[in-house]
């Protein structure tokens, strides 16, 4: 049974998060560092290859009222050059408030957020992933 992939996408840090094979829980999975667009790219094919990942949710940053910003455009274009090398879906999906909950989990597990940085990025790819997974169980009832 395949997968899919979240991805929170930084300038910095990737986090990523997949499903499990039933497509309904999303689990945090590792965080990339952002070496050069080739290198990610590399990565991400290798990991769809491994995983058996059949669909890419990409995070989109979207501001509070909806609309674009200067970071939805970078997320868009990074979206644009998986599409070209990727042969599987790629789905941008609104991340809004995605960082926030994952501070959120950090702190009730009695963690410093900025003290651990790649699991918040993992903590918010995987809120992305479940919520296009609820999401799309919702509209198959």
């Amino acid at each position: 049974m395949a997968r899919y992939l979240g991805i929170d996408f930084g300038e910095k840090r990737i986090g990523l998060a997949v499903s499990d094979p039933t497509l309904t829980i999303a689990q945090p999975y590792k965080t990339l560092i952002f070496v050069s667009l080739k290198n990610l790219i590399l990565d991400i094919k290798k990991l769809i290859q491994d995983l058996e990942i059949e669909k890419v949710i990409l995070g989109l940053p979207l501001t509070m009222k909806g609309t674009d910003s200067q970071k939805t455009q970078v997320v868009r274009d990074f979206g644009s050059k998986l599409m070209e090398n990727l042969d599987i879906p790629v789905i941008f999906f609104d991340e809004r408030l995605s960082s926030v909950q994952a501070h959120s989990v950090l702190r009730q597990l009695g963690k410093k957020p900025s003290k651990n940085r790649p699991q918040v990025d993992q903590l918010a790819a995987q809120h992305i992933l479940q919520a296009y997974l609820d999401r799309e169980k919702k509209a198959a009832q």
